[in-house]
């Protein structure tokens, strides 16, 4: 998994490529720590992401809460079909701005 972070002023955006599993949530949690003190927008685009487990929704939950908390908001682009699937079967898309792949 590779995580690509561009930060454009308040805001944030975390592009990851690979798969998203028990062996790379913490790579993923290392690469969110201290990036959302000062931002209020942050947007995961995983355009190139393929599978996520329970691991990484956590952290992605995580997120979530940190900025809701602050009053920022989050969403989530370029999602595939199948995680689409395990987004909305987790609940993710009753509070979070998902946007499928076109």
């Amino acid at each position: 998994m590779n995580v690509n972070k561009i930060k454009d002023g308040d805001a944030l955006t975390v592009a990851i490529e690979g798969s998203l599993d028990i062996k790379t949530s913490p790579q993923l949690r290392e690469a969110m720590i201290g990036e959302l003190d000062n931002i209020s927008s942050l947007i995961f685009d995983l355009s190139d992401c393929n599978y996520t487990s329970s691991a990484c929704l956590r952290v992605i939950l995580e997120s979530y809460q940190i900025l809701s908390a602050k009053g920022g908001n989050m969403s989530i682009i370029n999602v595939n079909s199948m995680l689409y699937d395990t987004l909305k079967l987790s609940g993710f898309t009753d509070f979070i701005d998902i946007k499928r792949a076109e």
